[in-house]
């Protein structure tokens, strides 16, 4: 690795599994200081043992005490929180009439709330500090309805619009908020539930598309900013370019 990332605090949620894991870890290689926050205590724990600084925390995106006192902590230990990635997510195929209001409660918690309150919590140093980035996974399902989707897709046209908005805010701090998507199938614990046997046979590994979330994490208002990217694309650009070391701006 190059050491892009070396001297930013970053803080991915979501981490224990799948495409936060696997963004934690490539932030740990490119030598960032990692916080990996998941309500799975247990497995985010293991990222301990992986190459770089990762910092592993329990906590639930869907409890805004938990949030504040968390990411408030990371502050005061780290003095900063550079880059933050809202990656934590869940999905479920219904029906609407077999949606439960405790199914809807719980998905927009997770899925819209979350990053709701992590964004809360980072932007008076953000933007005291006029720096860093706010990257927010989306899905095609945050521009595209899906059959049985109503709850996850409600959930991700409103984390599209809730990052619309922030990046008007954030802008005149020099801080970039982006949002996100795999732009290719990926094979996560997720995934395994939802993607047919056709589509498995060309999933992607997340360590594949976490590169696009290092890039992502350079920028400033300045660079790529108030974009909807789709990681698999970037990479695919960034290699074409050959920019292995991709600078603070580049292509969106």
């Amino acid at each position: 690795m190059s050491g892009l990332l070396a001297g930013k605090v970053t803080v991915v949620t979501g981490a224990a599994r799948g495409l936060g894991r696997a963004v934690a870890r490539l932030y740990a290689q490119e030598d960032a200081l990692v916080y990996a926050l998941d309500r799975l205590s247990d497995e985010v724990g293991t990222l301990v043992g992986e190459p770089g600084d990762i910092r592993p925390r329990a906590m639930d995106v869907t409890d805004a005490d938990d949030v504040a006192k968390t990411l408030a902590a990371i502050e005061a230990e780290a003095g900063r929180i550079d880059v933050l990635v809202n990656n934590a997510g869940i999905i479920f195929f219904k029906p609407v009439e077999d949606v439960s209001v405790d199914d809807w409660d719980l998905l927009l918690a997770v899925n819209l709330r979350g990053p709701f309150l992590c964004v809360r919590a980072v932007a008076p140093g953000m933007k005291q500090r006029r720096s860093g980035a706010i990257i927010n996974v989306s899905s095609n399902a945050g521009v595209v309805g899906g059959l049985d989707e109503s709850t996850y897709c409600a959930s991700k046209f409103g984390l599209e619009g809730l990052s619309r908005a922030l990046a008007q805010e954030f802008t005149p701090f020099n801080v970039s908020v982006n949002t996100i998507t795999p732009g290719h199938p990926m094979h996560t614990a997720m995934s395994e539930g939802t993607y047919s046997q056709e589509t498995r046979k060309i999933w992607k590994d997340p360590m594949e598309l976490a590169p696009a979330f290092v890039h992502l994490a350079l920028q400033d208002a300045s660079g790529i900013n108030d974009q909807r990217i789709r990681a698999w694309d970037m990479v695919q650009d960034l290699t074409a370019q050959g920019q292995k070391n991709p600078g603070p701006c580049g292509p969106g």
